[in-house]
C-alpha cells in the first residue's frame, strides 16, 4: 500500500468534489459508474464503490495509517514516524505530531528528523530552507550571535547586557570582550577586589567622625551657655567702683563721688553743713 502526500490527496478530493458538484451528487458523495456514491467517513477508506445492490463499501485504517475526511480514496495516509519524540500519537482520524528534544532542532516541517543545535551560549540558530517537495520541507541552521555587537549575553541572567567602555572612563582596555563576557578595563580589577569592604570601611569612618564632630560641637555649645548665664547675687557697686580703672579726678569730682555712694549708702540726703564737710575731705 503507498501513502499519499497532503498535497496528492488535496487534488484527488478536490477532483472527487468537482465531479460531484458537477454531475448534481450532494455533498460527500461522488459520481462512479453513473451513481452518486457516498464518500467514506473519517478514519475508513473505500473498498468497494455503490452499485444498484450496495451503497459504497467502506474499511476502517489498518495501524499506522489515518484518513482525516471523507474520501472515496481506497487507501489510508501513512501516519508521520517521529524520530525522537511525539507530542501526539496517530490515531485513525488524525496524523502523528512531533518534536525533538532539549538541544535539537526540527530538520523538516513535520519535524519527524531532528539535527542537533551546535550554538554555543549567547548565539541562536537561524533557520533557512534547504529543499522542499511534496509537501515536505528541509531545514538548515546557522549560528548568530544572540546580542548586538556592543553588547554580550549575562549566561546567569539570560539577558543582553551593554559591554563595558573602557575608553569613556578613561582606562586602558585589557579584554575587548566576547558573546558572552563583558570588556574588562585596566585597573577595574583592583577595583572590584575587596570593593565592597572599602566602601563599608568609608561608610564607617563617615558616621564616625560625625559623631565625633556632633559631641564636639554639643559640648562647646554647653560651655558658652554656662558662661553666659546670669549671676543670682547682686552686683557689689562698692566692688566695681573698686575694681573700676583709677582714673585722677579733681577734688571737687572725688567730693561729689563721694557724696553720691555716701546718700546710696544711708538712704538719706546730707545737710549742707556735711556736704560742705565731704567736699573739703582730702
Amino acid at each position: 500500500m503507498i501513502a499519499l502526500s497532503p498535497s496528492l490527496a488535496a487534488v484527488y478530493l478536490l477532483s472527487f468534489w468537482t465531479i460531484g458538484c458537477t454531475t448534481g451528487c450532494d455533498q460527500g458523495q461522488a459520481m462512479a459508474q453513473g451513481r452518486c456514491c457516498d464518500a467514506c467517513p473519517p478514519g475508513k477508506h473505500m473498498t468497494a464503490f455503490c452499485s444498484e445492490e450496495h451503497q459504497t463499501l467502506c474499511s476502517p485504517c489498518e495501524d499506522g495509517y489515518y484518513s482525516s475526511q471523507h474520501t472515496t480514496f481506497d487507501r489510508c495516509e501513512k501516519c508521520h514516524s517521529c524520530q525522537q519524540k511525539y507530542e501526539e500519537k496517530c490515531t485513525s482520524t488524525t496524523n502523528a505530531k512531533c518534536s525533538c528534544h532539549s538541544g535539537f532542532l526540527c530538520s523538516t516541517n513535520i519535524c519527524s528528523k531532528c539535527v542537533a543545535d551546535r550554538c554555543v551560549a549567547g548565539e541562536k540558530a537561524k533557520m533557512t530552507v534547504a529543499s522542499s517537495g511534496q509537501g515536505l520541507v528541509q531545514y538548515s541552521y546557522l549560528c548568530e550571535p544572540l546580542c548586538p555587537d556592543s553588547e554580550y549575553f549575562d549566561v546567569k541572567e539570560g539577558i543582553c547586557k551593554p559591554r563595558a567602555q573602557c575608553s569613556f572612563l578613561g582606562l586602558a582596555e585589557q579584554f575587548p570582550g566576547n558573546t558572552t563576557h563583558n570588556a574588562v578595563c585596566e585597573g577595574a580589577d583592583r577595583q572590584k577586589q575587596g570593593g565592597p569592604v572599602t566602601h563599608m570601611i568609608l561608610v564607617m569612618c563617615c558616621v564616625l567622625l560625625c559623631i565625633a564632630l556632633l559631641a564636639f560641637l554639643s559640648r562647646a555649645c554647653i560651655k558658652n551657655i554656662k558662661k553666659r548665664k546670669p549671676c543670682d547675687n547682686p552686683i557689689n557697686v562698692a566692688a566695681v567702683s573698686s575694681s573700676a580703672p583709677n582714673f585722677h579726678l579733681s577734688k571737687e569730682e572725688s567730693g561729689l563721688q563721694l557724696i553720691i555712694q555716701v546718700e546710696s549708702k544711708y538712704g538719706d540726703s546730707l545737710d549742707p553743713l556735711d556736704v560742705e564737710k565731704v567736699k573739703t575731705f582730702p
